[in-house]
């Protein structure tokens, strides 16, 4: 009777101690959070490619398309400093949404993945079981 209630005494210190030890981790983080964190005074704005402010709704078009033709120009640059790629007139880049399956695409290949993947070791654990007999 007497190891039992040793037992439960230490039992209950240990948990003690334990639970103290959190809470003043705790207190600390509490702390540091409160002294190190500061909140930003004011939001910060996002900016365009072109540094301008994005209206309040979508990019009016005319920005759009020069957005569009600053990208075209880097790339023909781009294209005619490498002389295997020298063309004689003007390039033109069309950006078309993909077939039927436009976001499920990548579902259906993660999931294929993803079975081919649970077969191959459901053998090799298998394989493993019959090794052991």
């Amino acid at each position: 009777m007497e190891n039992l209630d040793f037992a439960l005494q230490v039992l209950v210190l240990g948990f003690l101690v334990v639970m103290v030890t959190l809470f003043g981790l705790y207190g600390i983080l509490v702390l540091f959070n409160r002294f190190l964190y500061r909140t930003p005074s004011a939001p910060v704005e996002k900016k365009t490619a072109l540094g301008k402010k994005p209206a309040p709704g979508k990019e009016s078009e005319g920005e759009e398309r020069r957005v569009v033709a600053a990208i075209l120009a880097a790339v023909y640059q781009y294209l005619q400093t490498e002389q295997s790629h020298v063309f004689s007139g003007p390039i033109s880049i069309a950006v078309h949404p993909s077939g039927g399956m436009a976001g499920n695409e990548w579902k259906f290949l993660g999931r294929k993945e993803l079975l081919e993947s649970s077969l191959e070791l459901e053998n090799i654990r298998r394989k493993k079981k019959l090794e052991n007999i």
